[in-house]
C-alpha cells in the first residue's frame, strides 16, 4: 500500500510537470499581461485583444482551488486565483469584463471550489440587468467619444496635408494614401496598417526628401539661406560619409557657395550680406591656420598643442610663422575694411606674442588632435564592425567643434584693434564692427547643419521620433515665420507618424492614436446629409438650473445651478446645413448615464454598486447645433428630467431621492450609435 501511494505521488508529480511548464506558460501570458509600475504586479493589459480562454487555460493549472463548475461550463474565480501572489495580480481585471469561462470540453481539475466561490457584485461580471446595461452603455460611450475624436484627428491630418505643400514634399507616400482614402478617413481603423506602412516609407527616406525640400526656393525664400543650404547639405553628407576632416574644411573655406563673392549681392539685406562675407572670411582664415599646423604625409597629421605652446614662446618662430601666414592671406578681407594682412601688420615691432593669438592656435591644435583620433577610430571600426554609432557620433561632434572655431578666430584675432606699445601688443575694442550680426547668421547656419546631421543619423538608427524633432527645428530655422504658422500642428502630426512607425504591435499603435488624437467619424454623416434620424448619444457636460418636484426641497436649495457630466441615449432628428456649416438637431432623450460616463472615462475595470432603472431615466428634449468643418462637437439648449444618479464611487452611489427638471445647455461630442434614416 505504501509502495502504491509513493507510485501514485510520483505519477501525479510527473503529470503536473508535463502540464505545468512555467517558462512556456509565462511566455503565453506575457502576450496579454503588462507590468503595473505603481503596484509592481503583472496585470492583464486592458489595451490588448485579450484571448480569455487561453489565459484561463493557463491559470486553471496554477489555481486548482479557484476552479469550479457551473452547468456545463468550467470557471475560474479570478478574485481568489493568484491571491497573495507578490508578482501577479488578477484583482483589477476580475472586476471588469472578464467572462471567467473555461471551455466546457476542458478536463475538470481537482480541488474545485463549490458554488459559493462564484464571483458576485456589479460590473459586467455580475449584478442586475439594469446595472450591466447602464455600465456597459457608459463604457461604450467613453470608447465612442474617443473614436470620434480620433477620427477628427485623422481628418485634420488629411486636410492639413492637402493645404500645405511642405507635407507633399516631405511625406509623399502618406500624402498619396490620404488623398486616395479621401473622406473615408473617418474609418481610420480599416486603413491604419496601410497608413503605418506609408509613415514608415516616408520616414526611411526623410533625409532625401528634406534635401529636395531645402533646395526648393518656394519653401526656403531667404537669399542667404538659399546660398548656405547648398553648402550645409554638402557638408552634412561629407560628415556622414566619413570624409577626411581636412577635405571638409577645404570645401567650406574654398569651394563652398558662401565663398563665391559673385553671389553675395543676391542677399537683399545689407547687414546680412556683410555678415555672410565675414563668415566666409572667417572660414578662409580657419582653413589657412589649419593648413599651417597640419601635414598630410605625417603619421601625426596635426602638430601637438604642447609643441605649439612651446614654440609660440620663441619670438623668432612667431615672427616667421606670422610672416608666412601674411604671405598666404591676401584674399581674406572683412566687411569693415580690415583684411588679414592689415591685422597681422599691426603686430610688427612686438617683443612678445599676443596671448589671445597663442591661445587660439593652441585650441585649434587641441581640437585637431581630438578630431584626428576620432577619425582614426572611425576608420578602424569601419573595417571590423558594422555598428559605428559611438565612433561616428564622436567624429561628427569633433568636426562641428573644428568648424565653429571660425567664430573664435574673429573674436581673438580679428576683432581686437591691435596696437603695439613699448613692444607689447595691446587689444583695443573696435567700435565700427558689429560681431552680433555675424554671430546670429553663423549660429543659425550651424544649427541647420547640426539638425541635418542629427536627422540623418536618427533615421539610420530608426529613431524616428527624434528625427521628426530635428525636422521641426530645421523648418523653424529655414522657413519664414509667416510660412510656418502651423508649426505646433506639424509637430503633433509628425510625432504621431513617427510613434506609429516605431510601434512594435497593434497595442502600441492604439496607444499612439489615443495619445495624439484623444482630445468612428459617423457624426460626419449627419452634417453631410439633408435629413437623418438616428439613435444618438452626446458625451460631454451640461450646465443649467434645477427645480425640484418637491417644492419644499426646491425652496431649501439656494443655488440651483448644476454643472454635471452628460451622456444620454435618445432619438435624433437631424438636418445637415449646406457648405459644411454643421447641422441642427431635435433631440429626444430617454436616459442619462452621465455619472457613469464620467467614472468610466478614467476607470473601465472596477465594478460598480448595483443600479435601478429609475436611477438613470431622464427624459428630455434639446435643440442641438453640430459644429461645422466636421468637428465632432455639439452645443445644445433644452430641458430634461435630472437623473437620480449624480455620482459614482468605487464603493458607493450618490442617488438623489427626489426628481427635478433641469433647464440649460450642453457641450458634448456627437456620438451617433446607428442611423435609421438618411437622405
Amino acid at each position: 500500500m505504501k509502495t502504491f501511494s509513493i507510485f501514485t505521488a510520483l505519477l501525479f508529480a510527473v503529470n503536473l510537470a508535463f502540464c505545468q511548464n512555467a517558462w512556456q506558460d509565462a511566455i503565453k501570458l506575457n502576450e496579454y499581461f503588462d507590468l503595473d509600475t505603481l503596484r509592481f504586479r503583472a496585470e492583464i493589459d486592458n489595451s490588448a485583444d485579450v484571448m480569455e480562454v487561453e489565459i484561463i487555460d493557463v491559470l486553471a493549472k496554477y489555481c486548482p482551488n479557484s476552479v469550479f463548475q457551473e452547468g456545463s461550463d468550467n470557471k475560474v474565480n479570478l478574485k481568489t486565483c493568484m491571491e497573495g501572489n507578490p508578482f501577479i495580480s488578477l484583482h483589477q481585471y476580475a472586476q471588469g469584463r472578464f467572462s471567467n469561462v473555461l471551455a466546457a470540453e476542458r478536463p475538470q481539475a481537482s480541488g474545485w471550489a463549490d458554488e459559493s466561490t462564484k464571483p458576485s457584485g456589479g460590473g459586467l461580471s455580475g449584478g442586475s440587468l439594469i446595472t450591466n446595461l447602464a455600465d456597459g452603455l457608459a463604457i461604450f460611450l467613453v470608447r465612442r467619444t474617443k473614436e470620434e475624436l480620433n477620427a477628427a484627428f485623422f481628418e485634420g491630418l488629411r486636410k492639413r496635408m492637402e493645404e500645405e505643400p511642405a507635407y507633399h514634399t516631405l511625406f509623399p507616400a502618406t500624402y498619396d494614401l490620404l488623398y486616395v482614402i479621401g473622406s473615408e478617413v473617418y474609418n481610420y481603423n480599416a486603413y491604419i496598417e496601410t497608413l503605418r506602412e506609408g509613415f514608415l516609407n516616408d520616414l526611411k527616406v526623410l533625409p532625401t526628401n528634406v534635401r529636395q525640400f531645402s533646395l526648393d526656393r518656394n519653401f526656403v525664400k531667404k537669399q542667404e539661406l538659399q546660398i548656405a543650404i547648398e553648402d550645409l547639405l554638402t557638408t552634412s553628407q561629407m560628415i556622414f560619409d566619413g570624409e577626411n576632416p581636412l577635405q571638409i574644411l577645404d570645401f567650406m573655406g574654398r569651394d563652398a557657395s558662401l565663398q563665391d563673392d559673385q553671389r553675395w549681392p543676391e542677399i537683399s539685406d545689407p547687414k546680412t550680406r556683410t555678415a555672410m562675407q565675414d563668415m566666409a572670411m572667417s572660414m578662409r582664415a580657419l582653413r589657412l591656420f589649419t593648413k599651417s599646423i597640419t601635414q598630410d604625409d605625417s603619421a601625426k597629421v596635426w602638430v601637438s598643442p604642447e609643441e605649439i605652446g612651446r614654440r609660440m614662446k620663441d619670438l623668432t618662430h612667431v615672427y616667421l610663422y606670422l610672416g608666412l601666414l601674411w604671405q598666404q592671406g591676401s584674399d581674406i578681407r572683412f566687411s569693415n575694411g580690415n583684411d588679414f594682412r592689415g591685422v597681422l601688420g599691426k603686430l610688427e615691432k612686438m617683443n612678445q606674442t599676443p596671448l589671445s593669438l597663442r591661445n587660439y592656435v593652441v585650441t585649434l591644435a587641441q581640437t585637431g588632435r581630438a578630431l584626428e583620433r576620432s577619425f582614426k577610430d572611425l576608420l578602424v571600426k569601419a573595417d571590423t564592425a558594422s555598428n559605428l554609432n559611438d565612433e561616428y557620433r564622436n567624429f561628427a561632434t569633433q568636426v562641428f567643434d573644428l568648424l565653429e572655431l571660425a567664430k573664435s578666430f574673429r573674436e581673438q584675432v580679428i576683432l581686437p584693434d591691435w596696437k603695439v606699445l613699448d613692444g607689447k601688443p595691446v587689444e583695443q575694442n573696435k567700435t565700427d564692427f558689429k560681431p552680433s550680426q555675424v554671430d546670429s547668421l553663423e549660429g543659425k547656419l550651424f544649427t541647420v547643419l547640426h539638425q541635418l546631421h542629427d536627422l540623418e543619423f536618427n533615421v539610420r538608427q530608426a529613431h524616428y521620433t527624434l528625427a521628426v524633432s530635428n525636422l521641426t527645428r530645421l523648418l523653424t530655422e529655414l522657413l519664414n515665420p509667416g510660412d510656418f504658422k502651423y508649426r505646433k500642428e506639424f509637430l503633433r502630426h509628425v510625432n504621431f507618424m513617427a510613434t506609429v512607425a516605431e510601434a512594435r504591435d497593434s497595442r502600441e499603435v492604439a496607444a499612439a492614436i489615443e495619445l495624439f488624437a484623444l482630445p468612428p467619424g459617423s457624426s460626419r454623416m449627419k452634417k453631410q446629409s439633408a435629413w437623418s434620424i438616428s439613435l444618438n448619444s452626446y458625451g460631454g457636460v451640461g450646465y443649467g438650473k434645477e427645480n425640484d418636484f418637491d417644492k419644499e426641497v426646491a425652496d431649501m436649495v439656494e443655488n440651483k445651478a448644476v454643472l454635471a457630466p452628460y451622456a444620454p441615449i435618445g432619438i435624433d432628428l437631424n438636418h445637415g446645413l449646406k457648405n459644411n456649416h454643421g447641422s441642427l438637431s431635435l433631440y429626444a432623450q430617454l436616459i442619462d448615464v452621465g455619472a457613469l460616463f464620467a467614472y468610466r472615462f478614467g476607470n473601465e475595470i472596477s465594478q460598480i454598486p448595483e443600479l435601478k432603472f429609475q436611477n438613470i431615466v431622464a427624459p428630455g428634449g434639446y435643440l442641438i447645433y453640430g459644429f461645422g468643418n466636421n468637428i465632432p462637437c455639439s452645443f445644445g439648449v433644452g430641458a430634461q428630467l435630472g437623473p437620480n444618479l449624480r455620482k459614482v464611487d468605487i464603493n458607493s452611489l450618490d442617488i438623489k431621492t427626489t426628481s427635478a427638471w433641469r433647464f440649460g445647455a450642453i457641450l458634448s461630442v456627437d456620438i451617433p450609435i446607428t442611423h435609421f434614416y438618411t437622405r
